[in-house]
């Protein structure tokens, strides 16, 4: 073990030594080099010329204020256009381009307003310049300078409507102004927004000033063009409608009607959306709706045994037929009625409730049932072979009373129907579609 440790040091101490050597060797070349260097002739020549400038005032003087001024200088400088207008400076521009685009911008504007060519009213010069970065003026500083000094220029308010000028304001504010009053005439404090149906526009553009609008007449014409649509949320109560419930009783006669429970509204909240247009209400949304009391149904009994009076709708007295007559004048006569050929014995119907009036031989209508529906109309059934009710008879519509025939004064088997109001005979086809 001894042995070992031995030949571990032994190793150590030779790689120690060969390192300090290595050190040794490269300090003491580094030094030959610096020797080397600082014996070079070039050193007298420098320093002759040092010693030359430092007695001359001028080169210590150039010496100074080169680097403490002229490179500083140049350094917080940069290349630029200085802009004059009638020979007075405007301003520094990064260069010429920003000029042109400024000046054709404002030209540009100006002729589409007017309608016609414009051109600046300035005298404008440029010169090559340096100066700081403060001093340069963007884009839209030069545009609003050179509109400053030109004299009858300024930033207008072109309103359109639907894509078409409608006037030109003096600013924005005042355009602004002109619609507001505009949308005031058909809104109220409780509106939650408002605005134009139309298409409403208002645009910044350089312009003559003579182009501006008089506001009282561009109101007057704008006015009666734009439409308001405003919005608004309101609470109010309502009432709640009650149905009516018909409790029919078939023990009763039709004339029977009591009110078994008196009908009663009741009351609710409503929270809803309201729309206006120009001042009208246009929609109306329900947001909410709070029951305060519900209502009350309103209970009727009503009788429905029949006892002969007329539900007022007729019904066909014939479930089939030819239409061979209308109601009208022919031979020198009336035609008080309609005819409806069809083969003898062809039962007849009621065309309503009603109670038999007549039914018996009359003549010129042979066998006929007349019916008093007990509501001021009438029906009469003609020409039948057989009549299957009788005078005092109470019938129900659809009931069967006769048998079509050939009674009477008639040309063939056929009904002849009419309708009487208030005992004045009146168009069947007022009541019925026969064809």
């Amino acid at each position: 073990m001894r042995t070992v440790m031995r030949n571990l040091f032994h190793f150590l101490e030779g790689l120690l030594s060969g390192l300090l050597y290595a050190v040794v060797r490269g300090v003491l070349l580094l030094d030959a080099f610096i020797c080397a260097v600082y014996d070079l002739p070039i050193w007298r020549v420098i320093g002759r010329g040092v010693y030359r400038v430092g007695h001359n005032r001028a080169m210590c003087a150039l010496a100074v204020f080169l680097p403490c001024f002229v490179l500083p200088g140049a350094a917080l400088t940069q290349t630029g256009t200085l802009v004059s207008v009638g020979g007075s400076p405007l301003g520094m521009i990064e260069n010429p381009d920003m000029l042109s685009a400024a000046v054709s911008e404002i030209e540009s504007g100006a002729q589409s307003l007017a309608g016609g060519d414009y051109a600046l009213p300035l005298s404008i010069d440029y010169k090559v310049t340096r100066g700081t970065a403060d001093q340069f003026l963007t884009y839209g500083e030069l545009r609003d300078t050179l509109v400053e000094a030109a004299p009858g220029l300024d930033t207008l308010a072109v309103i359109s409507v639907d894509g078409q000028k409608a006037g030109v304001c003096r600013s924005v504010d005042d355009a602004q102004t002109l619609l507001d009053r505009i949308k005031s005439k058909y809104t109220t404090a409780t509106d939650q927004s408002a605005e134009f149906i139309q298409a409403v526009r208002v645009q910044s553009v350089i312009a003559p000033t003579e182009l501006v609008s008089d506001f009282g007449a561009l109101y007057d014409d704008l006015s009666p063009r734009l439409d308001v649509t405003a919005t608004r949320s309101v609470t109010y109560t309502e009432d709640i409608p009650f149905e009516t419930v018909t409790k029919e009783n078939d023990t009763l006669d039709q004339t029977y009607k009591a009110t078994l429970q008196e009908g009663r509204k009741g009351e609710a909240v409503v929270t809803a959306e309201i729309t206006t247009v120009d001042g009208s209400e246009h929609d109306r949304t329900v947001l909410e709706r709070k029951v305060l009391s519900p209502a009350q149904n309103e209970v009727v009994e009503v009788g429905t045994k029949n006892v002969g009076i007329g539900t007022g709708t007729l019904d066909y007295p014939l479930t089939s037929y030819t239409f061979t007559s209308a109601f009208k004048w022919r031979w020198g006569r009336l035609h008080g009625g309609v005819d409806l050929a069809v083969e003898e014995g062809t039962p007849v119907y009621a065309a309503d409730n009603g109670k038999v009036i007549f039914a018996g031989d009359g003549g010129g209508y042979g066998n006929y049932v007349i019916l008093d529906h007990q509501n001021g109309m009438k029906t009469l059934y003609g020409h039948n072979s057989q009549l299957l009710v009788q005078t005092g008879d109470v019938v129900a519509k659809g009931d069967k009373i006769a048998l079509s025939g050939n009674t009477g004064n008639s040309t063939g088997p056929h009904l002849h129907f009419e309708v009487m109001i208030d005992d004045e005979k009146v168009d069947p086809q007022g009541y019925l579609a026969f064809s």
